[in-house]
């Protein structure tokens, strides 16, 4: 057992004062937690929204302007949309094109005097086609104050009608003192309220929503956890180029304490950067790993074990260091991308399934996902027994195939 952890302690050294293999280890993966976060989710709560839209109002009338306080006043569109007022309708319409807006609100100059002749208008929403989703929610908003519109104006003209189709008689009895709340005597909106109909919203029952940023920060933990194992294997070969093992096994320590240090020593490697990818996550981004630190621990500690057995599958693959710098890379971004490190497993094609259930990263990102919505340690001990069992698989295989001259 001393030689083995010898061993052990001499290969984590080697790794430890290896700069390459920190940054790939612990600089990369803090790195892309923070940029595909901030790109696809902002840090913070998922769901926030703060959509750049611009009003462009020409309307040379009143009816512009208020319908241009109706959408900045809104307490519930400002919530989503971060909206700006400006004056040129070429450069509105450059910026959406150009995706420094997500859409545009286009109001034009004879806007009140069709209204008071009873002329149809149109208003003109520009849409980047990069932000459907956001720019289609934008027009829905401009679609409801229209709608608000035309109704109080229709409202105005049939009153109208119908007090001129009186008689005078009645007429006189019936006179309109004035027009309705809203409408001005030339049939102009006075005001547009976005609260005239309200809707009661009931929030549905739903597990704990999880940023893009924590999302991240479990995807790439899940990823970049097996890249220890390239890095050991790259230990194993080299020694075994410069006849470092021939040398060690007429040496007391068996072939048992060299394959057991090493893949000891990959073990204690991951063990480090696991505790640094989570409480630097932690610290730097306010990722919420959950309640359950036990839980997180044994989901971190599997794939840990895992990393040590694809290393010795590694060093017995590849001859070269330069073979596994091409084989490591290209497993783990496999293992990764039908594992959901990158995008959500959700959203991948049904017949990638049976790739997903060998990839240790699958089982493990999943895991930090449910414990970051509450699970107990009892709920993914299934998936972390998957990561052994894979793991094992692994290091059997590299066992069998391993080369030690």
């Amino acid at each position: 057992m001393g030689r083995l952890l010898t061993i052990a302690r001499k290969d984590a050294l080697v790794i430890v004062r290896d700069k390459v293999a920190l940054l790939v280890m612990l600089a990369m993966p803090l790195g892309l937690i923070f940029i595909l976060g901030s790109a696809l989710g902002g840090i913070g709560e998922a769901g926030a929204l703060d959509v750049k839209v611009a009003i462009v109002n020409l309307d040379a009338g009143d009816t512009g302007a208020r319908f241009v306080d109706g959408l900045t006043r809104s307490e519930e569109i400002a919530a989503i949309f971060d909206i700006v007022v400006r004056d040129d309708a070429e450069q509105v319409r450059a910026d959406v094109e150009k995706g420094d807006l997500t859409a545009a609100l286009l109001i034009p100059e004879d806007l009140t005097e069709r209204i008071a002749s009873g002329e149809p208008v149109g208003l003109e929403v520009l849409q980047d086609p990069g932000s459907k989703v956001a720019s289609g929610i934008w027009a829905g908003v401009v679609r409801a104050g229209v709608a608000n519109a035309s109704a109080q104006i229709i409202g105005a003209h049939a009153l109208e009608e119908w007090h001129t189709e009186l008689s005078p008689s009645w007429r006189a009895r019936s006179p309109v003192q004035a027009p309705p709340a809203g409408i001005t005597s030339s049939g102009a909106v006075s005001g547009l309220d976005f609260d005239a109909v309200t809707v009661t919203e009931i929030e549905a029952q739903v597990k704990k929503r999880i940023s893009m940023i924590s999302y991240y920060a479990a995807g790439m933990t899940g990823m970049f956890l097996l890249f220890g194992s390239m890095f050991g294997a790259f230990s194993f070969v080299k020694e075994r180029r410069e006849q470092t093992l021939a040398r060690m096994m007429v040496t007391p320590a068996n072939k048992f304490d060299i394959v057991g240090g090493k893949a000891i020593g990959v073990l204690l490697i991951g063990i480090g950067q696991f505790v640094a990818l989570v409480v630097g996550t932690k610290l730097m981004f306010g990722v919420d790993w959950g309640t359950n630190v036990p839980g997180v621990l044994v989901v971190g500690l599997a794939e840990t074990i895992a990393a040590a057995g694809l290393a010795m599958t590694l060093a017995a693959l590849g001859k070269t260091e330069r073979a596994i710098g091409g084989i490591a890379p290209a497993a783990i971004m496999l293992f990764a991308a039908t594992g959901g490190s990158m995008i959500p497993t959700e959203q991948l094609p049904s017949f990638l399934l049976p790739v997903q259930m060998v990839s240790p990263v699958y089982w493990t990102v999943n895991g930090f996902l449910d414990l970051m919505r509450g699970a107990s340690t009892a709920e993914v001990l299934p998936g972390a027994g998957a990561v052994l069992a894979i793991g094992a698989v692994l290091f059997a295989f590299g066992v069998w195939r391993l080369r030690y001259e």
